[in-house]
């Protein structure tokens, strides 16, 4: 069922360079609900409508279809349930959550506000991916062991080398994207028993070092493919299932 036109995609981070990217290269494969906050997705929402300004009953719809997109700041896990209420809303269901919304502050651990820094990090980039997991588990994926199956239902976490290696000045940064990979492992674990799995992608800087394309082109294959409680490395040289 993957690549399916069909196949719902909940995308967090959708305005930035990557969900951008994922969105113009793969939007005709899904139907994506695109979550974004600070900056607006380039894509009109399928709900967008144009208005006749001599006839407000005359409307035509101007948006992209199988493209709906939500604002909402993940670093307040009240918002988190109306994400996933708006994509089963919108769509029906969800086959594949992808995390790529991320806070990427860098900064000495302990220089000024290290420890409110930090404490931020973690809340964008380990705790809403979890909140939102939890969150269709409970609303949609729990009671459809057999269905998430057969529809190759996945998680798919968008971490970084920073979480492989040291680099200085990204002390949190790195720690939060660490995390992140050992979340993705245990949710493989205990996602697994009602068809879900979960890896994570870890992309060097892109597009320095690697192309977005490529680490789009990653999300993808992870998607479509049959990898669980996996790491795939992106870098320069080529990539690493971990």
């Amino acid at each position: 069922m993957s690549g399916d036109p069909q196949r719902v995609c909940l995308f967090t981070g959708a305005s930035g360079r990557l969900g951008t990217m994922f969105c113009r290269l793969y939007g005709h494969r899904y139907r994506i609900a695109a979550v974004h906050h600070t900056r607006r997705t380039v894509q009109s929402s399928q709900m967008c409508w144009s208005i006749d300004p001599l006839d407000s009953s005359v409307r035509k719809p101007i948006g992209v279809p199988g493209f709906a997109a939500l604002e909402a700041d993940l670093s307040d896990p009240r918002q988190v349930p109306r994400v996933v209420e708006f994509a089963l809303d919108t769509f029906g269901g969800v086959d594949v959550l992808v995390n790529a919304a991320a806070m990427a502050h860098c900064a000495p651990l302990f220089g000024p506000d290290a420890t409110l820094d930090v404490a931020r990090l973690f809340g964008v980039n380990v705790l809403a991916p979890l909140q939102l997991a939890v969150e269709l588990v409970n609303r949609f994926w729990g009671a459809r062991a057999r269905d998430n199956a057969a529809m190759n239902r996945n998680i798919v976490n968008v971490s970084s080398t920073s979480g492989a290696y040291v680099f200085a000045g990204q002390g949190g940064y790195s720690a939060s994207k660490a995390a992140l990979n050992m979340l993705t492992c245990h949710m493989a674990e205990e996602l697994g028993a009602i068809g879900i799995r979960a890896n994570a992608i870890a992309p060097d800087s892109f597009p320095q070092a690697v192309s977005t394309e490529s680490v789009c082109d990653a999300i993808a294959r992870v998607d479509q493919g049959s990898l669980n409680g996996k790491l795939l490395l992106l870098e320069r040289e080529g990539e690493t299932v971990v």
